[in-house]
């Protein structure tokens, strides 16, 4: 099938969770308390945050997961349909418990502490809808559930589509996963713990022998740096007044998908998609965070970030 006649720009596959965040004035220090300045809920997860972004920026998108029959259930189905996201792939598990995460949010030193419940149960193969699969454009994982992940790959390779993953942080198969990617986004910590080193060069030349064609590694206020087999570029970040960094790493990677859709050059892609993701830090959560396309490309026209090659 021709890329004009797929059904779906961008399948993805993954967990989802809901979040809630409490924004402080600083972290406590152990057995001392702190007042809320405010919280809020939100529904999470590095693929479905990310597929909120490509929706939001007109991509047609389908999200493939699954949730609990609790509480939380509902919030989650209702917030994904209410971004076009179709969810006819995924459902709610009975007499399971859906994914839930508290993000304390330090104000004062822009960082966040994570604990959280991981969801109790996945979706299978066996209960992977393959038409879905097979009517992408591209496909985005994280690397949750692990054989169900490896199969979608597989599946999405064999029918054309681009297979992308944000790794986040280091989980079981990813050696096995690697190797059926086109698109690969992950923090320098992924690094560090794949590959067991923290030289960026190296570790990007590495993961292009694994697979991918293209590979991406962020960090934070240093930047990002992308590899191709021709090309090495590394972006300066945007700087911004950081407020929430939660979720930064799923924004990037959808921008960053989102200029490979295009077909844009490499070099534009990158600085879209660290301008999308430092934008979205300027703002508490990620629904009301996500910038534009309207203010991504403002800032892209107007600020100049660095862009730096190397043989």
């Amino acid at each position: 099938m021709k890329t004009s006649q797929m059904k779906y720009d961008v399948v993805g596959l993954g967990t989802v969770v809901v979040d809630h965040l409490v924004l402080l004035s600083h972290h406590p220090v152990q057995d001392a308390k702190t007042n809320i300045i405010s919280d809020a809920f939100q529904i999470g997860g590095p693929v479905p945050t990310a597929q909120v972004l490509l929706s939001r920026l007109g991509k047609q998108c389908a999200f493939i997961g699954s949730w609990g029959d609790d509480q939380y259930g509902p919030l989650i189905a209702e917030d994904l349909a209410a971004e076009n996201l179709d969810l006819s792939g995924s459902r709610a598990l009975p007499g399971t418990r859906s994914g839930y995460a508290q993000v304390w949010i330090d104000e004062s030193a822009s960082t966040r502490t994570i604990a959280c419940y991981r969801p109790e149960h996945w979706l299978q193969s066996a209960d992977l809808d393959e038409s879905i699969l097979t009517q992408a454009r591209a496909v985005h994982l994280d690397g949750w559930p692990q054989t169900t992940c490896l199969y979608a790959a597989q599946i999405a390779q064999q029918a054309g589509a681009k297979v992308c993953l944000d790794a986040g942080s280091l989980k079981p198969g990813m050696e096995e996963l690697i190797p059926y990617l086109n698109v690969m986004n992950c923090p320098r910590r992924f690094i560090s713990e794949y590959l067991d080193t923290d030289d960026i060069h190296a570790a990007g030349q590495e993961l292009l022998q694994q697979g991918p064609e293209l590979v991406t590694i962020t960090d934070g206020a240093n930047g990002a740096w992308l590899f191709t087999d021709s090309v090495r570029l590394h972006c300066e970040s945007l700087p911004v007044l950081s407020l929430d960094t939660t979720g930064a790493g799923d924004i990037f990677s959808g921008a960053l998908l989102y200029g490979i859709l295009e077909d844009w050059p490499v070099e534009r892609t990158l600085k879209f998609a660290s301008i999308t993701a430092a934008l979205k830090c300027e703002r508490l959560g990620n629904r009301d965070a996500l910038p534009t396309l309207a203010e991504i490309e403002a800032v892209l026209q107007t600020k100049e970030l660095h862009l730096s090659r190397w043989d």
